[in-house]
């Protein structure tokens, strides 16, 4: 039988799903943006090592930011994985057939 608790977790395992995959097109969106400026700065070795420097602070912050993102991107799998073994249990059958218990217990008596 399921209960409320099943549409709930049904509800948020949906929700988590377009999360996961939402976040793995942004991923993808940055990267391509990573080689751009990659590309962008080819062929201006010096250029590229200022613009670095100057910006070495907010690219320590991105990258921190970046290692916070993939955290929150595997504690949001596992999740899924949790969500999904609890919903699982919903599919068993609870209640077993009693007559043929009945019967396999007097035939061991």
């Amino acid at each position: 039988m399921k209960d409320r608790y099943f549409y709930a977790l049904s509800d948020c395992l949906a929700r988590r799903k377009e999360w996961v995959r939402d976040v793995e097109i942004f991923f993808r969106f940055r990267e391509l943006r990573e080689k751009a400026e990659k590309e962008t700065f080819k062929n201006n070795l010096i250029i590229y090592l200022i613009y670095k420097t100057i910006n070495l602070p907010t690219n320590f912050l991105n990258f921190l930011s970046k290692i916070r993102q993939y955290s929150e991107y595997n504690k949001t799998l596992a999740e899924i994985k949790v969500i999904s073994l609890e919903m699982s249990k919903y599919n068993k059958p609870q209640i077993t057939n009693r007559s043929e218990n009945n019967a396999e217990n007097k035939k061991d008596t």
